[in-house]
């Protein structure tokens, strides 16, 4: 039985968010393909071939803390957790032929590391009203030629630009092929209110697919991160120097990114936001 798994996943780069975030700790880590590290978000699809369909698998959030740790949240209770839609279409299996994969998937989480967090009443009445939501929705198209030995791929992401968001595909015998890396805009304080839907990513590409495995040659077509200040594209080939022809360097084209930023991006957008809550950051169709 073949299949690949989506994997779409929210992080903050730094220890804590800043001042702006109310200091609330983040992942601190990078752009990663591993299943081992923590996300603020993060959302799994199962990509049926051999038996065609689309499931949305799991979506959680790794706990969260405030204040030196006095205020926590693990997401437990069914109250507390992300939401996620997951929808699309698989052609049927052919041996011989090409067979293309569509889907959608929309995720939606809210951090009750709050006073009475746990406590229905206290969420409907105050938090869910008061906490903005972090929104991702992404699309992604697939087409596996059986008779060539490879498959395209495109990968789009929207949501609030904040805060950092990867995703990639594992296959069967979990070989990774990342499709997008975004790094964040604006701050917590100012990116996060209403579901916003501004772009944030965009890779496309073909990788050899042989036996319904991910497998080396791979010739990349567009890889952009809206991450400027003002939400215009970076080509993410530009910024590292790198013309991948291999998964290999495409993936570490990806992970080795700073996920980060500079000065201005690691510390004055978060903790300096607060004196500007009006300032959204947008960014270019």
């Amino acid at each position: 039985m073949s299949f690949l798994r989506l994997y779409v996943r929210s992080f903050h780069p730094m220890a804590n968010f800043g001042i702006s975030g109310l200091g609330y700790h983040g992942d601190d880590r990078g752009f990663s393909y591993s299943t081992g590290v923590t996300s603020r978000i993060y959302a799994i699809v199962r990509i049926g071939l051999t038996t065609p369909g689309v499931v949305l698998e799991k979506v959680e959030s790794d706990p969260s803390s405030g204040l030196g740790g006095i205020l926590h949240q693990d997401y437990s209770q069914p109250g507390t957790k992300p939401k996620a839609r997951a929808s699309g279409q698989v052609d049927p299996y052919r041996d011989n032929g090409d067979q293309g994969a569509q889907l959608m998937l929309t995720y939606s989480g809210q951090n009750f590391a709050m006073p009475m967090g746990d406590s229905e009443t206290a969420r409907k009445l105050l938090w869910e009203h008061a906490v903005p939501a972090l929104d991702v929705t992404c699309s992604l198209h697939l087409t596996v030629d059986r008779d060539d030995k490879k498959m395209s791929f495109a990968f789009r992401m929207t949501g609030d630009g904040f805060p950092n968001a990867e995703a990639f595909l594992l296959d069967s015998t979990s070989a990774p092929l990342m499709l997008v890396t975004h790094r964040r805009v604006g701050s917590a304080l100012t990116q996060l209110r209403g579901d916003r839907r501004i772009a944030m990513a965009v890779g496309t590409g073909e990788v050899a697919f042989d036996a319904d495995k991910l497998s080396s040659a791979l010739t990349c077509y567009v890889s952009l991160d809206y991450a400027e200040v003002t939400g215009g594209p970076i080509d993410v080939r530009q910024e590292t120097g790198k013309s991948p022809s291999t998964r290999s360097v495409w993936n570490e084209m990806h992970s080795a990114r700073d996920a980060r930023g500079g000065w201005g991006r690691r510390y004055l957008g978060d903790n300096l936001a607060i004196f500007a809550p009006g300032r959204r950051a947008s960014s270019m169709p």
